[in-house]
């Protein structure tokens, strides 16, 4: 899962973003450290028995790859990572386009949680703390005291320290800071409305921004 070079400049920091322990904790781009590996569809390969037994995809829109993911691993098939095999994901333009995506992300695992109850983990919950926490801080740093936006600064310099050595492009680098918090904003609230729509509201397999999802 990387970004070719003829890719833009926000294309990349997209990329970063996606794939950064700062902003998914480790569970993708190539890390298999915080959670059991599950294959995207973006560069996903398996084999003819596993399309026999499990059937293909589902019918869900969004979050269909995971719950494949977890149908094959629950089959007693076996996922790998091959590091050295990888595709140039071409990822959204616009972060109109790059919030629907990770919007229905966040609402996608509450979908993931229903069909499979031991599927959700903490590490899918910290987006959406991280959301609260920069709220409470930003709060907090104009009420009480500016120190408490210390935290957010950190974030925000390791942030751009690491997109920048990674990409080898400080504008790529300065990029990443929007797009970082554009998705894990994206994705926490996503998750928030997944389990107010889904979680109280009992919709069945909900999504938002279907019907123009890729303007």
């Amino acid at each position: 899962d990387k970004a070719h070079e003829s890719f833009s400049t926000f294309q990349k920091a997209i990329n970063y973003s996606m794939t950064s322990f700062f902003t998914t904790g480790g569970i993708r781009g190539g890390g298999e450290k915080a959670d059991k590996f599950f294959p995207r569809s973006f560069n996903m390969g398996y084999s003819k028995d596993v399309y026999i037994l499990t059937g293909g995809f589902g019918v869900m829109r969004f979050g269909e790859d995971i719950d494949m993911s977890i149908r094959i691993l629950g089959s007693g098939f076996k996922t790998k990572l091959i590091k050295e095999a990888f595709v140039f994901h071409k990822r959204r333009t616009s972060s109109k386009a790059f919030f629907k995506q990770i919007f229905n992300s966040g609402i996608a695992r509450i979908n993931l949680k229903k069909i499979h109850t031991k599927s959700l983990k903490v590490v899918h919950v910290l987006p959406t703390l991280f959301v609260v926490g920069i709220l409470l801080l930003s709060i907090l740093s104009v009420t009480i005291t500016p120190y408490f936006f210390i935290p957010i600064l950190i974030h925000l310099f390791l942030l751009l320290i690491d997109s920048t050595l990674k990409n080898k492009n400080l504008l790529v680098g300065l990029v990443s800071l929007y797009t970082s918090y554009l998705q894990l904003f994206s994705y926490g609230i996503g998750f928030i409305y997944g389990v107010y729509k889904i979680g109280f509201l009992k919709k069945e397999n909900f999504s938002a921004f279907t019907k123009k999802f890729y303007n």
